[in-house]
């Protein structure tokens, strides 16, 4: 039987090449940075023009996408076989550099607007224009303006721009992780978590919503992305927790505010938490464990969240006799753990790199699928294909970011920003975190979270650092804030996905989104004026900041939900809101003052409930 050449084949060659450059590049060293970073770049652009040319029906368009496509693997090829004499013509470009250079800039923004949409790339394109003409411009703006010449070498013929440190990080270890979290997905050792989430909490108050979490969490851990965190789980958790009885607007709330959280759960992360590793030159575990004590509050919050509120509206849960018992799924499938395992012992035990971590736990994950998990090289081949797809975003992301960032450094917007930041704020740290807060949150409504904490991590984070901010935690500060915008309407991207799954109305879930997620505007306050949270500090003081955290989400969901030892009312229900908040912010006597009045409305609860039941 003959067999017919194909897209879909085409694609998935490329693919899986792509996969294998990048493992073998990761057991056996990278190479020079340009080379490395442009074949990463190379296959992403002609992955994507070629899922273009395969979506659209225009004849146009399908040529235009054979062009692009070619024209990426041209550039490739001119870094390949010309470096030497790239790097020798630095500063002094010929004409053939020049017409690359400017090639790379437009693929790159048409691959951003297919892949982001037209946010980040219109912002780089404004970028460029301020450099071009910033001359004009009064104030703090101006700046004594750059050639053409100056611009293309900057943003594409070195490594300050495109080139740079976040596309590098893409290019070495976040899509190796990424592979990892299609074979764990593809292998069925993904859905070993959900199942294992489903039968331990399933049947307590509130089930399904719990199971949602810890899957969520564990599944993001691994994914690092909200969006395809409630796209693997929600598919899952939500209609079992619409059927429950949950609302689908709560249900939906959940499911986005959990998977959320996965992106600043260690042991991977989202990608943002590599690059910023890469910025403040230190290694990744530093970043994974300092994450872990705000990881533990967030879920504690929504953990209590659903809790409360099951009691509140007393909700069963769920019947989990279609899954074999806890001892029986551990026992057959326990080593479904194991690739997870392997990575945080690595990471956090051993102190391996983010990049051989990552490498070895994809060959655990391999072996682990084959033996116990029934995989099969299709299994394998979807694996490749699904990991490519989704590091499209983050290539876009980091190489378009990087046009952003060399514009800052070349025209020094950096200093001035921090400069006037500083001015209006009046040197106050309160007033500085607060702009960048809502700085962070606005650029993460429209922006993937990887862009928005890399221009914040230039503009922003320095800022934080001039006043005296711990270095880890001002970017922390960032990062988290750029993470969270993903459940913070009006564009909350996480809750746009449940939504769909939910078959609910963005407005009320975006508002339970927030309500669940309150506390997680708050924990980046306490580290920043407690970084021993993020263990930079007093092991003691760290512990004491996550018992007073957890305590303060518990009270604060008991009065959210108005449930506590039993139902509340209204003034005991206020009572408890203001405890947890206080609670959850980093000074110690408004914490002591928060736990003896939440202590006087739980004494007061245990007697009333005595006198009930007496």
């Amino acid at each position: 039987m003959k067999k017919h050449f194909t897209i879909d084949n085409l694609l998935t060659a490329i693919c899986i090449a792509w996969g294998l450059f990048h493992l073998y590049t990761a057991f056996f060293g990278v190479l020079t940075a340009m080379w490395q970073r442009s074949i990463h770049l190379g296959f992403a652009m002609v992955v994507c023009f070629l899922i273009m040319f395969k979506e659209s029906d225009k004849k146009l368009v399908k040529v235009l996408c054979c062009v692009m496509a070619l024209a990426a693997v041209s550039f490739v090829l001119y870094f390949l076989l010309d470096f030497k004499g790239i790097v020798s013509r630095y500063g002094r470009p010929n004409n053939i550099d020049l017409l690359f250079g400017g090639l790379i800039i437009v693929l790159t923004l048409i691959f951003t607007t297919n892949k982001t949409g037209k946010i980040l790339p219109g912002i780089a394109v404004v970028f460029i224009l301020y450099a071009m003409f910033g001359q004009y411009l009064p104030g703090l703006l101006n700046h004594r303006g750059y050639s053409v010449t100056r611009i293309i070498n900057q943003m594409s013929l070195s490594t300050e721009g495109i080139f740079g440190t976040s596309l590098g990080v893409s290019a070495t270890y976040i899509y190796i992780f990424m592979l990892f979290g299609s074979l764990l997905t593809k292998t069925n050792i993904g859905q070993f978590y959900i199942d294992f989430a489903i039968k331990a909490l399933g049947k307590s108050p509130g089930g399904p919503a719990k199971a949602a979490i810890v899957s969520s969490g564990l599944f993001g851990s691994v994914s690092g992305s909200a969006v395809a965190n409630v796209a693997g789980t929600g598919v899952v958790t939500i209609p079992l927790m619409k059927k429950t009885g949950y609302k689908p607007e709560f249900a939906g709330a959940v499911e986005a505010v959990a998977s959320t959280g996965g992106q600043i759960v260690p042991p991977m992360m989202g990608a943002a938490a590599f690059i910023m590793a890469e910025i403040l030159g230190i290694p990744y575990y530093e970043i994974a464990i300092g994450a872990i004590i705000p990881a533990v509050i967030y879920y504690a919050s929504v953990f209590a969240m659903v809790h409360f509120r099951a009691k509140a509206k007393d909700l069963s849960g769920m019947d989990t006799s279609h899954l074999p018992a806890l001892k029986v799924m551990l026992r057959e499938k326990g080593v479904m753990v194991l690739p997870l395992l392997v990575l945080i012992v690595l990471l956090m035990v051993v102190q391996l790199t983010a990049m051989r971590a990552s490498v070895y736990s994809v060959v655990v994950t391999a072996v682990v699928g084959i033996i116990f998990g029934g995989a099969r090289l299709k299994e394998f081949i979807e694996a490749f294909v699904d990991a490519a797809k989704s590091a499209l975003v983050v290539v876009a992301s980091t190489s378009c970011a990087g046009i952003i960032v060399s514009v800052i450094n070349l025209t020094g917007l950096g200093l001035k920003f921090s400069s006037m930041m500083l001015g209006v704020a009046n040197n106050s740290m309160f007033l500085v975190l607060l702009m960048l807060m809502f700085a962070s949150m606005l650029l993460g409504m429209g922006l993937p979270t990887t862009p928005a904490y890399l221009i914040l991590a230039v503009l922003g984070a320095p800022t934080l650092i001039t006043l005296g901010v711990d270095p880890l935690a001002a970017h922390m500060f960032v990062f988290y804030f750029g993470a969270v915008s993903m459940i913070t309407p009006p564009v909350a991207m996480a809750v746009f996905a449940a939504c769909s799954i939910a078959k609910s109305k963005f407005w009320p879930t975006a508002g339970f989104s927030v309500l669940l997620g309150l506390p997680a505007f708050i924990v980046p306050y306490m580290f920043v004026y407690e970084p021993s949270m993020l263990f930079h500090g007093s092991t003691a003081v760290a512990i004491a900041a996550l018992v007073t955290g957890i305590l303060g989400s518990i009270f604060y969901a008991a009065g959210i939900n108005g449930y506590f030892v039993r139902k509340t009312k209204i003034i005991p229900s206020l009572i408890l809101i203001a405890a947890g908040i206080m609670m959850i912010t980093p000074q110690l006597w408004l914490s002591a003052v928060g736990l003896v009045i939440a202590g006087v409305v739980f004494v007061i609860q245990k007697i009333d409930q005595k006198k009930t039941l007496a």
